[in-house]
């Protein structure tokens, strides 16, 4: 069984008197552990489709599983819920929030979650030794670089133990070195902890590094290697 199923998915938005489609007849699968990129051009409908496969948005037409349940027509409450439980985001802008510094950013997908806030601390602690920022946990983000904080953003997704981890264009905003050690360090996640990765790129450094290649054009998967 996949963990992720999407059937004849598509997507339309309502912008003002005009519809425009941004997803159209998606059939796609994602495994167990997979480490896989969707990639294309601009406008090909890339995040579109990481937000209904995170849950963040709802399809126009078709069939969403997770885990083998049917989640395109659970309410918003129980939407929030499945994401909590078992999907970690990492965001091309990191997301991280100003006023919590490194390790309350961390903990904070637990404290929503119900974690006592001594366990919460101490899970947090352990995702930020592994991605190699333990000494930096009191610093807030406008005090780290670029890196740093996106480090600390894979830190955050992964400390609820999701079975997915969604990640949009992870290295935009990185340079080249910065940008390996991101991907180098998401690939050692996947493979140590059995996690299922998948991200929109531009970026074909990280294509070389992936099992499967979903390529987008105008909302249509037109190749997969």
């Amino acid at each position: 069984m996949p963990l992720v199923e999407l059937r004849g998915v598509g997507k339309v938005y309502q912008l003002g008197s005009t519809q425009v489609e941004a997803l159209a007849n998606i059939d796609f699968q994602i495994k167990a552990q997979e480490f896989a990129a969707i990639w294309g051009p601009s406008g090909s409908g890339k995040t579109s489709l990481l937000n209904l496969i995170g849950l963040i948005d709802s399809p126009s037409g078709g069939e969403i599983y997770l885990g083998g349940e049917r989640v395109d027509g659970l309410t918003d409450d129980e939407l929030a819920r499945r994401r909590n439980q078992k999907i970690g985001f990492i965001f091309q802008h990191f997301n991280l929030v100003p006023v919590l510094d490194a390790l309350e950013n961390i903990m904070l997908p637990l404290q929503i979650r119900g974690v006592r806030a001594d366990q919460a601390k101490a899970k947090a602690r352990s995702r930020l030794r592994e991605v190699g920022l333990e000494d930096q946990w009191n610093k807030r983000p406008d005090k780290m670089s670029g890196g740093q904080r996106q480090r600390i953003a894979i830190a955050r997704a992964l400390v609820g133990d999701p079975a997915l981890v969604i990640a949009d264009e992870p290295t935009a905003n990185l340079d080249s070195a910065t940008s390996r050690l991101i991907v180098d360090l998401m690939r050692e996640l996947n493979r140590r902890d059995q996690v299922t990765f998948i991200f929109s790129t531009h970026d074909p450094r990280l294509l070389e590094h992936v099992d499967r290649r979903v390529r987008l054009e105008d909302g249509r998967i037109v190749a997969t290697e």
